[in-house]
């Protein structure tokens, strides 16, 4: 059976989720960030375990925003169906994880294709940050966004939201999306001659790991090589902090030869799954 984990079972999440890293960079920086049984935070995650013999073989977490994350490899149909069972009466806006691991999740859930507005598979990458090719700045520098850069990053949400397909999770706008971004100590813009041309973020990071997120280059800014240099500009930045990986999903063919253009490797495929309107667990959709 599952049980709910307990702040005591933080060090056995970390030591189950960590050789499992690719796919659990969401689970394990939620754990760091958070800790164990955090209600107030919107990425709070309460985490459900599967043991055996005292072992963790199997996690299910859901952010108090109502996204689901798992990590159960060779988990059956009985599992699942527990995971289904545990949920009930939650609210539950998407998932993300290993492909047959959502799919797995989705099913016992007794979600449809029709239920979700987004519902893809993205190539997953992979870098050792000293395998990270260097990239010569040319008058490009990053910083941290200020406050009085909410209009125009507003805008770059709207824009990154409409291309990406992807939204938010709880539906926030883009001058609410750009006032977290400012807010983020991780999130980055770059400037090529003191004009804006691009941001970076990280979505999950640990004490040696990070999951980049949120990279946005604005049609006006696009052909010009800005997606792989803010990545390379921000990872060498992580890298000097002690950051010794990095992953993250590509958006598309574009993205992707950005990123390999830098040293990502290709090593995979990464669920995410975002419903069309939120719904309760145990109810049909």
């Amino acid at each position: 059976m599952i049980r709910e984990a307990r702040p005591e079972d933080a060090a056995a999440l970390e030591a189950f989720l960590h050789p499992h890293s690719a796919t659990s960079m969401f689970l394990r920086g939620n754990l760091a960030a958070h800790g164990v049984g955090n209600t107030d935070h919107a990425n709070g995650t309460t985490f459900y375990v599967h043991t055996r013999d005292g072992d963790i073989t199997g996690v299910l977490g859901r952010t108090n925003g109502g996204f689901l994350m798992c990590q159960a490899p060779g988990k059956g149909a009985a599992f699942w169906s527990d995971c289904a069972e545990v949920l009930g009466g939650q609210r539950i806006v998407g998932m993300t994880g290993a492909p047959d691991q959502i799919g797995a999740l989705a099913t016992a859930l007794g979600l449809r294709d029709a239920d979700f507005r987004l519902r893809h598979d993205e190539p997953l990458y992979e870098l050792r940050l000293l395998d990270l090719s260097e990239m010569p700045s040319q008058n490009r520098c990053l910083r941290r966004a200020a406050a009085e850069d909410v209009s125009w990053l507003a805008d770059w949400f709207d824009g990154y939201h409409r291309d990406t397909g992807k939204g938010t999770l709880d539906g926030v706008d883009g001058i609410s999306a750009a006032k977290r971004f400012i807010d983020k100590p991780d999130g980055r813009i770059m400037e090529a001659d003191g004009v804006p041309c691009a941001m970076s973020a990280l979505n999950a990071r640990t004490e040696d790991m990070v999951q980049i997120g949120g990279v946005y280059v604005p049609s006006c800014h696009r052909g010009r090589g800005h997606g792989a240099r803010i990545v390379a500009l921000h990872l060498a930045e992580l890298r000097d902090e002690g950051i010794t990986k990095a992953i993250l999903f590509a958006a598309s063919p574009v993205a992707a030869h950005a990123y390999e253009s830098i040293g990502f490797r290709h090593i995979g495929h990464y669920g995410i799954a975002l419903l069309e309107t939120p719904m309760t667990a145990g109810e049909t959709p």
